[in-house]
């Protein structure tokens, strides 16, 4: 064997052929373990061309497969084993077995942005169909958006659309869309993206001589990240798994933090009794981290109830405390970051940083901070503020109000809209001293812009967030001239400092800031980490404060963001602190005041936890 393994990878990756469900904390080695098993099993004897391992990325699949062929010797061509994502096995299924739903063999996969520009068409074909027009109301329940929701969650989970369950106007509305939907996806010779795991599931379930086939076609599987399996992804898993049971799986339950894509916790917690004769393994060693963030992250998670106890520990030096800074508000924390990242990139270089928030509405105040800093950054996975649509809009309203020989406001405006709208616009324009803020509001309103986006973006709410945060910045000024001078400068120092970032960081050796949501940093490391915006209301987020269970999936976020820390971490807060710095022991943080700071570390008013 080529890789070194500790005892608990050792036992894990050579434990019995029977139901194998390997509990992996953060940074204790996952993939080298399910690695490792695989190897395994072909030394064993699995003919190696007869082994299914699943993941979720195709990078992900990349790297076992090197791993795979790097410990098990060159296999032969041909022989390899399957090591890809779920929807590429169902892709390849489909392509054999799609017959059986009337589609030819070069059937066409319609991406999220096609499912939806597609149910917006079925919508608008549907007889006796009008739009609802009561923005506060009514809008949502009935937007496309909200038709895209409902049908993913359909083919993703048991929540079957049918008449039968059907109590809300919306509800009998969502089940004729979604057979208009399945419907046009038939004469388009198409599938949806989700469609590549519920329609296999379909037809092995309606097809015991294809499932036969399958399952004699694969005689171990094994899955990475088995904690984001969804309902229908681990119905398929059960199919093909059902006859021999040789099935190995690896996971976290804390990372669990993809509810809103329907995985489903109660699916790991389960695996003994869904699986008889499973065995359970544990890796808690982590390689990652230092030992005062470790210690920190269990003590967060541990107040989770839903959960499997780990004892999650390090051999790595204890390392710096974690600094905690307590922000006036998002502005002031922006420029704490930038300054904390500074001194940081002063003392070593090519150190790798990442400032992590809940939502992209709070890189914002982040990226005018590091602006101001002159501090190169990206932003992983996603647009800067300004650069986002709906910013962009907004924008070129406020810059055709001040200005209407503004062209590329005009055109950008245009574009967006229908011209009788963008005549409602032009009428819409206020009195030059009104507050910009009021002027955000009146775009709002006379375009019925949210509705625009609920209707054309199944990501809207996402968007609105990022709308609410611009008119947050707006209200610091006075007049909309200020505003759009800020914003002008702001967009042009980032421009600037995009044309001499690749030279500075080159001569300097210093790496750009990455700034990315907390779900887009799960699976990487980082030197240094910066959460920013720990307050209540945003992390946990503020759906989250009325529901146990979403409540419990915040803390894990909470814990991704710490795990990703290899050396330093630090965490800002303004307003009201969150109740997950709370949960962090005492000896474990340095606090950070301000020159205004006003709550004191030890003040006992200042870290309550919330019921």
């Amino acid at each position: 064997m080529s890789t070194k393994l500790n005892s608990q990878q050792r036992a894990a990756s050579e434990a019995p052929f029977s139901p194998l469900l390997i509990v992996a904390g953060a940074g204790t080695g996952k993939t080298t373990t399910l690695t490792e098993r695989l190897a395994y099993l072909i030394r064993s004897g699995v003919p190696s061309w007869k082994i299914c391992a699943l993941t979720f990325t195709n990078k992900a699949a990349q790297e076992m497969l090197l791993r795979v062929t790097k410990s098990s010797g060159n296999l032969p061509i041909g022989k390899e084993p399957y090591i890809g994502t779920f929807h590429s096995l169902g892709a390849r299924i489909l392509r054999k077995e799609g017959h059986l739903l009337g589609r030819t063999q070069n059937f066409a996969i319609f991406d999220d942005h096609d499912s939806f520009e597609l149910i917006k068409k079925v919508l608008k074909n549907l007889e006796g169909y009008k739009p609802a027009t009561d923005k506060k109301e009514k809008r949502s329940k009935q937007a496309p958006a909200t038709m895209y929701q409902k049908i993913s969650a359909a083919k993703n989970t048991d929540k079957k659309l049918e008449i039968q369950a059907a109590r809300e106007k919306e509800d009998f509305l969502a089940i004729k869309v979604f057979a208009g939907y399945e419907k046009k996806l038939g004469e388009n010779n198409a599938f949806d993206f989700d469609d590549l795991i519920e329609k296999v599931v379909y037809i092995l379930k309606k097809y015991p001589d294809v499932l036969k086939k399958y399952q004699t076609m694969f005689d171990a599987i094994l899955v990475d990240e088995y904690q984001d399996l969804n309902p229908k992804q681990y119905e398929l898993i059960k199919l093909l798994a059902g006859e021999h049971k040789n099935l190995s799986v690896v996971g976290d339950d804390e990372q669990l933090i993809y509810g809103w894509r329907y995985a489903n916790l109660k699916i790991f917690l389960n695996f003994e009794s869904d699986w008889p004769r499973a065995s359970v393994a544990f890796l808690e060693e982590n390689y990652r981290s230092t030992g005062n963030i470790i210690a920190a992250a269990a003590a967060v998670s541990k107040n989770n109830l839903r959960r499997r106890p780990k004892n999650l520990w390090t051999n790595n030096p204890r390392g710096e405390k974690i600094k905690i800074t307590e922000a006036r508000d998002e502005n002031e924390e922006g420029e704490v970051i930038a300054t904390q990242v500074e001194s940081l990139k002063l003392k070593v270089e090519s150190y790798s940083i990442a400032v992590l928030y809940r939502t992209n509405a709070q890189s914002r105040a982040i990226e005018q901070a590091l602006l101001r800093h002159q501090i190169p950054y990206r932003i992983f996975g996603g647009l800067k503020f300004y650069e986002r649509k709906e910013i962009k809009d907004v924008v070129a309203f406020l810059r055709y109000s001040v200005n209407e020989k503004d062209e590329i406001s005009r055109e950008r405006l245009e574009k967006t809209f229908s011209k009788k709208t963008f005549g409602q616009i032009s009428s819409a324009v206020l009195k030059k001293d009104a507050l910009p803020t009021e002027f955000i509001e009146e775009f709002l309103d006379s375009t019925d812009y949210l509705g625009y986006l609920e209707r054309n973006y199944s990501n809207f709410a996402e968007r609105q967030e990022n709308i609410s945060e611009l008119i947050h910045f707006a209200s610091r000024f006075e007049h909309l001239t200020d505003l759009l001078q800020d914003i002008a400068l702001i967009q042009a120092t980032d421009a600037a400092g995009n044309k001499g970032q690749e030279s500075r960081v080159k001569e300097e050796s210093y790496l750009p800031v990455n700034l990315m949501t907390i779900h887009l940093a799960k699976g990487l490391e980082f030197d240094a980490v910066f959460i920013a915006g720990c307050s209540e209301g945003l992390l946990p987020h503020g759906r989250s404060l009325e529901d146990e269970e979403r409540m419990e999936e915040e803390r894990r976020l909470m814990y991704v963001a710490m795990t990703r820390a290899a050396k330093e971490l630090f965490i800002s807060f303004y307003d009201v602190p969150s109740r997950f710095i709370g949960e962090i022991p005492a000896e474990l943080v340095e606090f950070i005041a301000l020159r205004n700071s006003h709550i004191p570390w030890d003040d006992e008013e200042a870290f309550v936890t919330l019921d």
